[in-house]
Parts: structure tokens; sequence; C-alpha cells
């Protein structure tokens, strides 16, 4: 008699066997499948246990017993199933059985069950490993948790970066401002703002930081701040102005590859005059006049970063009066692809749509310039879309 079988015939209680004799005389085909489970079974260090088609316990192995106690014989709903009735004290575990692997707790153990059916001599035998994985669903739950927390102060982020932005109104006797405003993430690495400077001047600007996510909704809010503590600068210059902005971001020691680009502009009623100054911003002002001419101000500049110079930024002043419209936007506009074109919308795309929407006020001149940029790529934007239009009232 081989040692496999003895090993096996010590907690198998097979069909045949007499307690009193210790003779075994099953069929010789059931003996080897019972013999062969319990075998490959019993030195493994997760617990095991194999059951018969009436779903009762033949074996056990010692991870098994070790943990539950002896369960041969017993039917396998102590364990795991709650299609059989039995009372709560009874059931170990609540979980209805099936094949495949499968997740549950027993005995307030998480516990994994990977089920193996085997077939043999036309009967069913139903081989079940227990993994213990509390640890990893404590690890999974602690994990969830953070995530949770973490979607929550992005959201109270976004909604804190969302509630600074200027609302579309009339602003003082001098601006109409209407804008659209899309993140393509939670956080938005756009910013723009709309600034009194006296009786008759006022300050509008727009800004991109590079990337998205936490670093640059985090930048735009520098800038915010930034702008408005120095924003009487702006009366003398709006170099001066970005200048004092490159100051303090490179105060910040952020890392090289970060930059952003800010786009001013500052209107004086009294000398209808618009002053411009880039900040390396790739979107030019575009100017769309009264009698429906676009005129796109070509300022150029450095971007804010630590490699740039105080120097680096330049003014132009144009003439503007009443009636013209100041579009200002961001290059998720300009830069929605069109793989069928294979091109991208552009700057000749947003002076297009303006044009033939001149008519339009402000709020539908926004809603259709975007909109339009949208179908011309037919897909799901990939970078932060904004846009204003401020009407010379």
């Amino acid at each position: 008699m081989s040692h496999a079988y003895e090993s096996a015939r010590q907690d198998v209680d097979l069909p045949g066997t007499s307690e009193a004799t210790g003779t075994v005389e099953p069929p010789l085909t059931q003996l080897d499948t019972k013999t062969l489970l319990a075998s490959m079974a019993a030195d493994m260090m997760n617990p095991v246990m194999i059951l018969g088609e009436d779903q009762n316990i033949l074996y056990i192995n010692g991870a098994m017993e070790s943990m539950f106690g002896d369960l041969v014989g017993r039917n396998a709903g102590i364990l795991f199933s709650d299609s059989i009735e039995r009372s709560y004290d009874e059931v170990i575990g609540t979980m209805r059985r099936g094949e495949g692997i499968i997740e549950t707790k027993i005995a307030d153990v998480d516990y994994r069950l990977t089920e193996t059916r085997i077939a043999s001599d036309g009967k069913d035998y139903l081989a079940v490993m227990l993994e213990d994985i509390s640890e990893k669903k404590n690890v999974e739950q602690k994990a969830n948790a953070h995530m949770r927390k973490y979607l929550t102060d992005i959201e109270m982020a976004g909604h804190i970066q969302r509630s600074i932005l200027p609302k579309n109104d009339y602003y003082w006797n001098l601006i109409r401002l209407h804008s659209i405003y899309l993140p393509a993430e939670r956080l938005s690495g756009d910013a723009y703002d709309i600034i009194r400077l006296s009786e008759d001047e006022v300050l509008i600007y727009i800004a991109d930081v590079s990337g998205h996510g936490i670093q640059a909704s985090l930048l735009t809010m520098f800038i915010n701040e930034k702008i408005r503590a120095n924003a009487e600068a702006a009366r003398v210059g709006l170099d001066i102005l970005l200048a004092e902005v490159l100051r303090g971001f490179k105060a910040l020691g952020i890392d090289a590859r970060v930059y952003m680009t800010v786009l001013c502009c500052k209107y004086s009623k009294s000398r209808g005059e618009l002053s411009i100054a880039n900040a390396g911003h790739n979107c030019y002002p575009l100017i769309l006049r009264a009698s429906g001419r676009t005129e796109e101000v070509p300022v150029r500049g450095m971007p804010i970063s630590v490699i740039s110079d105080e120097k680096s930024f330049e003014e132009e002043i144009i003439g503007i009066s009443r009636g013209d419209r100041l579009l200002l936007y961001t290059d998720g506009i300009t830069e929605e692809y069109s793989r069928t074109k294979k091109s991208i919308f552009g700057a000749d795309g947003v002076r297009r749509v303006a044009e033939a929407s001149a008519g339009f006020d402000g709020e539908e001149l926004a809603r259709v310039i975007v909109e339009e940029a949208a179908k011309y790529a037919m897909i799901s934007a990939k970078d932060d879309r904004t846009l204003m239009v401020a009407e010379i009232v």
C-alpha cells in the first residue's frame, strides 16, 4: 500500500472503509481520484478541503483543520453556503458557493476561495483552497479611504478655483464680460480675471499653466494673488507687472520644466486705448471691431519661468472703441485637432467663426466659438479650454 494512500486514508472517510478491520474496498478509479486529490492538498500551506457531489467534506488538510477543526463528513455549508438551512450559530460564513474565485468572510476573516471542479468516474469532486486576504483587504480599504478623501479634496479645490473667477457681468461701466471655462480635468491650469485700476481703467488677463492637476491649479491661484497684489504696477506699465509676477514665480523654487503664460490687457476709457503685454501666451488677442472686422495683435514675450528675463516683456498699444470686443483664449481651443483634416482649429478658426458670428452678443459669440472648435475635433478635449469676450461699453 502506497504512502500517499496511507496519508489520505487517515483523513478521508472513503465508502467501503471498515473502522473495525481497517480494510478498504472502494473501486480502484474512485480510490485513485480521492487519494490523488488528498495527497496533493496534504502539504499545501493554505487551507484546502475536498467536497463530494453531496457537498459533504471528504478531506481537509492540516492547515484547514488547525484553523477550523475537524470538518470531515460535515456539509460544506458550515463554511460558506447560505443555501443550506442552518441556525445562525452553526454557520461560520454566509456566502453562496459558486465556481471560480470568490471573496468571502469566514469567522470574521476575509478569504479568497479558489474552487476547482474535477470530474472522475461520472462523479464531480470540488477542491476548495482558502487564502487569507485580510491584510490585502485592509490595505485596499485604507487605499479606498485615501482615494475618497483625495477626490473630495480635489472637488473642493476645483470649487474654490472656479469661485475666484469673475462672473459674466458688466464691470464699472467699462467692460461687459462673457467667458467660458472648461477644465479638461477636475482642476484646471487656466486662469483669468478682471481688476479695476481707476475710474476709467481696467486690467484683464488670461493665463495658462503648463500641465494639469494639483500643481497647475495651485499656480493659477498664485497668479491670481500675485497680479491682484501688484495690480497698481499695471498703471505704470504692464511689463512692470509681469516682471513682478516673474520674480514671485522664481521665488517659489519650482522645477525648470514648469512654466506659465500670461497675457495682460489694460483698457483706458478716457484715452480709448488698449495696452497689451504678453508673457509667452501663444494665443494672440483678437479684436472684433464693431464693424465685424477682426484684427489679431501679435504681441510677443517670454513665458513666466525660471529661465526667463525680467526685461523680456514688451507692451503694445492700440486704439479701441465702444462696441469693439476683445477676445482672449487659451490653446485648448486653437489646438483642437481634426484627424480627418489632419490639422488644428487654430487662431484662423477662431477668427473665422468670430467674423461669421459678429452679430451675436458676447455670450452667444463665446459659446459658438467653443462649440465650433469642439465640432472640428469631434473627440474629447485633452486640454483646458477658456475663452473671454470683453465688450467695450
